[in-house]
């Protein structure tokens, strides 16, 4: 288990490496070419001797992913991950992916409850809009262009946390998000009481005075 410079999360952990996505501003597969995790990144490689770090007594709140996306966790991998989960309740357990309606076919019966919860990474529209079942969390990070969480056939005033944040690096193309953007996904968060969490990558964009931090356990 790691310490994480990620706002929103305590620590990491990565018992899956890699991924089959190939985001061109994907920050974990170019660590990985610089720390040489795993040989390809393209073809995720499990790690399942360090779920047992996951015995820490003191409680966190988790990111059991960031790097790697749940959806191509084989079912295998994904039952004996959720068994130890769920036999270490002290902590709070967070999961992505791009790919939810997926990752939604094929978890039936895997926990759910407050202490894990299963977001969606949003990155433009058209990911949000491939989204049929609605998940815990959005994480719209980064954003690339104008979302609208409104006007979609999936009811999203039913997730219970958003979380914004820009693309940081200095990849070429890198897009930064106009105050607008965020102003407009926030409006929507606050007429429906949704917690809203904001990276510190935000801070140019809109101002320390209106950055929001909330968790949604917070809110209970």
């Amino acid at each position: 288990m790691n310490k994480t410079k990620i706002e929103w999360c305590d620590a990491t952990l990565n018992p899956v490496v890699g991924c089959t996505f190939n985001c061109e501003y994907c920050y974990a597969r170019k660590m990985n070419q610089r720390f040489n995790w795993v040989e390809d990144f393209n073809k995720p490689k499990y790690f399942p001797e360090r779920l047992k770090q996951l015995e820490s007594k003191k409680p966190k709140v988790i990111f059991m992913n960031s790097l790697s996306d749940i959806a191509d966790w084989t079912l295998s991998q994904a039952t004996q991950i959720f068994d130890v989960c769920r036999t270490n309740k002290q902590h709070t357990y967070l999961f992505l992916t791009k790919r939810f309606d997926e990752w939604y076919k094929n978890s039936r019966g895997f926990p759910t409850g407050e202490k894990n919860w299963f977001g969606l990474t949003v990155d433009t529209q058209e990911r949000l809009e491939s989204s049929y079942h609605i998940p815990d969390f959005l994480s719209i990070e980064p954003i690339l262009e104008p979302i609208y969480l409104r006007y979609t056939e999936t009811d999203f005033t039913l997730v219970e946390w958003v979380i914004i944040g820009a693309e940081t690096g200095n990849r070429k193309g890198k897009v930064t998000p106009e105050k607008y953007w965020i102003d407009r996904i926030v409006k929507f968060c606050d007429e429906n009481k949704i917690p809203v969490f904001m990276k510190n990558s935000l801070i140019p964009i809109i101002g320390e005075e209106n950055m929001r931090r909330k968790f949604p356990w917070e809110e209970e």
